[in-house]
């Protein structure tokens, strides 16, 4: 499941950079340097994404001649100034951090989305079917998982659902294990080694598929909103128009190129999206129950 998950975050950087093979301006800048947030590549060793990074970057020069520069960037305050400045062209964001980032660089736009329509953006409160746990308010003085490969959005929601205010995970949860896998996690809760597992919804979906019976023994306490899903962020001011525009095209048509398509299929991305017309007030929403951090 730890693979999976920084396959799917590895492979969206090869869909971008197969949009920027797209470009076709007639005047090329010499590279276009893409910015992506840590916290995407959570479970992936510095070391290890420094050479998986490497081949993203030669298949964009050789198929375009532009440079393909990935910088990885610690927050999302960061990746924000850097798009401000021009630092950064293209910027890729958790939903909720390009909300945050936007408040202090409103001059920052979204230019797609990365969404998976076939497992929204949820988090789920798992707990075994016998448990005596009904609502988030019988979790505290209980074992937990927190699936690892969980997305950002599994924490926010824990920090801001779950957790009482300034009350520590592990002053709330008898014992917490970060170490599991989604697939393990499942099968320790039905097996009665911990009381509860924090998950993102594509494990929990996957895991329906794959164990019906094992998943049969276990009930969903609380499901989270929807969460944005990843927002490909830009500065207008500081990237042109035509490669803008042959960029956005590329990626927009991700999913009617076969090999791009098999490879979105692979890691669960359905589609590169337009901006929804209720994308700021969805934006607005989530700040009032997220604020940024």
């Amino acid at each position: 499941m730890r693979s999976k998950f920084w396959l799917f975050s590895l492979s969206l950087l090869g869909i971008l950079l197969y949009g920027i093979c797209q470009v076709r301006a007639a005047e090329k800048p010499k590279s276009v340097r893409i910015g992506l947030m840590r916290t995407i590549f959570k479970d992936t060793p510095d070391s290890l994404l420094q050479i998986l990074m490497k081949p993203f970057s030669a298949v964009m020069e050789s198929q375009t001649g532009l440079s393909g520069d990935l910088v990885m960037t610690p927050s999302y305050d960061k990746l924000g100034k850097q798009l401000s400045d021009g630092d950064i062209q293209v910027g890729v964001f958790h939903g909720f951090e390009f909300a945050w980032a936007k408040l202090k660089y409103p001059e920052l736009e979204p230019l797609m989305l990365a969404v998976n329509n076939k497992a929204p953006l949820k988090s789920y409160v798992v707990v075994a079917d016998n448990s005596d746990i009904k609502s988030v308010n019988d979790l505290k003085g209980k074992s937990v998982s927190f699936a690892r490969g969980n997305r950002e959005h599994c924490r926010l929601f824990m920090e801001h659902r779950i957790l009482p205010a300034n009350t520590s995970a592990g002053k709330f949860f008898s014992k917490i294990n970060n170490n599991a896998d989604a697939e393990d996690a499942f099968d320790g809760l039905a097996a009665g080694e911990v009381e509860v597992v924090l998950t993102d919804s594509a494990p929990w979906e996957s895991f329906k598929t794959q164990k019906p019976g094992t998943a049969g023994k276990l009930r969903v306490v609380m499901i989270s909103e929807e969460f944005i899903p990843a927002v490909i962020g830009y500065n207008p001011k500081k990237l042109d128009k035509n490669i803008r525009d042959n960029f956005k095209k590329g990626m927009l048509s991700a999913s009617e190129n076969p090999k791009s398509k098999r490879m979105l299929e692979f890691v669960k991305i359905s589609s590169f999206e337009t901006i929804p017309d209720d994308f700021s007030t969805q934006m607005v929403e989530m700040l009032k129950s997220y604020p940024a951090q």
